[in-house]
């Protein structure tokens, strides 16, 4: 029998998907970043975005991958019925928002080329494709490798299920090495091995649910020092190679690969602890509205607020104005539409939203380090 979550973890989830969505919007919004290997040849600027963007914000994609593995197999007891269940529930949840964004993407897509005077030379099939399999909205990558994920459950639970948690260890070994062995399709991999790895680890973790209360408990000191290994590790990296880049190229070496990784694993459990400990009313409330963010956030938005920066600001800076005016006018309007056009936001994100941020965080939310009995209730996630 499972062991029932307590209502802090609930809302320590919740947390964790509010921050690691605004780093996503951090991430898409960089302006600049080292060129060169040399330290020396690096600005201020430059550096200071590859900490945040490069280092701090990465934490974000294996923390979604988790949370949805987690859940997925909490309520997975592996027959084809609850598959196919978990299946049409996926499609609505995440499907529909992909195919939805997906559609007004790449129809902006269209509209952007004409005013820039660049025909589109695609044809009807190749514009349908570009939909389906990878639309111009840059966030949209994982949310289809959510959907493979889910398509290949079955198997993953296989994988994640065989003896000494071989199967773990394998998938690790894969994402430590950054070795890629899925197809590319359409321009992005069918898969990675980070969403398939962190996937397993969630599913593995429905094993050991007391240790999310455990590690949030760690004392503020405990916080702090993972934190600052963290950062450690990050500034180290940096250091090292600060044109570090490993999506879908091989800017690295061995020794700042294993740092740049072993920074996200840190990451992961500081992050953890800190949501513990920002369990507020307000976090958990705007909560509901990262999904909607995560959606919004990049092209055609970023295409738009780019146009208006340009002749304004030196492209260097875009980040630090348009990151956090992306961000704040976002959920601005997701709390905006919560209130007004609760259906609308509701249709659009899966039923993510403000009003049920609360519910799914056990109907109450609680200070920091209050500890409550267990509720019931179901959370879902990126």
């Amino acid at each position: 029998m499972r062991t029932e979550l307590s209502a802090e973890t609930k809302q320590s989830f919740q947390v964790v998907a509010f921050l690691a969505t605004i780093f996503v919007v951090a991430i898409h919004y960089q302006s600049a970043a080292p060129s060169s290997p040399s330290l020396e040849r690096a600005s201020a600027n430059q550096l200071a975005q590859e900490f945040l963007i490069g280092g701090l914000a990465r934490f974000s994609v294996p923390m979604f991958a988790f949370a949805a593995g987690f859940f997925y197999f909490r309520s997975d007891d592996g027959t084809f019925r609850t598959y196919l269940r978990k299946l049409r529930q996926r499609f609505r949840s995440v499907l529909v928002p992909y195919l939805v964004i997906g559609f007004v993407a790449t129809l902006f897509w269209v509209v952007v080329r004409q005013l820039d005077g660049k025909s589109s030379e695609a044809s009807l099939p190749e514009l349908i494709a570009t939909w389906l399999l990878r639309p111009p909205a840059e966030q949209l990558w994982f949310l289809r490798d959510l959907m493979v994920l889910v398509i290949a459950a079955p198997i993953i639970r296989q994988i994640a299920g065989l003896p000494y948690k071989l199967g773990v260890v394998i998938t690790g070994l894969l994402w430590l090495s950054h070795y890629q062995p899925f197809p590319i399709v359409h321009g992005w991999y069918l898969l990675h091995t980070e969403t398939l790895f962190f996937f397993c680890v969630g599913c593995v973790a429905n094993q050991h649910t007391s240790v999310f209360d455990r590690i949030g408990r760690f004392s503020n000191a405990t916080m702090f020092g993972f934190v600052i290994v963290w950062f450690d590790l990050i500034i180290a990296r940096i250091m090292l190679r600060p044109d570090f880049d490993c999506w879908y190229t091989s800017d690295y070496n061995v020794e700042s690969l294993l740092i740049h990784k072993t920074s996200i694993v840190a990451g992961c459990f500081s992050i953890w602890m800190v949501a513990w400990k920002s369990r507020y009313p307000a976090v958990i409330r705007l909560s509901g509205a990262a999904f909607f963010v995560y959606l919004m956030h990049e092209f055609p938005l970023r295409a738009a607020v780019e146009r208006v920066a340009g002749p304004v600001l030196e492209k260097g800076a875009w980040f630090w104005v348009l990151f956090p005016l992306v961000t704040v006018g976002c959920f601005a309007a997701a709390m905006l539409l919560n209130r007004f056009a609760p259906r609308v936001i509701a249709l659009l994100t899966g039923g993510r939203t403000p009003d049920s941020a609360a519910k799914l965080a056990g109907g109450e939310t609680r200070r920091p380090g209050y500890s409550a009995d267990a509720h019931r209730s179901a959370v879902t996630t990126h």
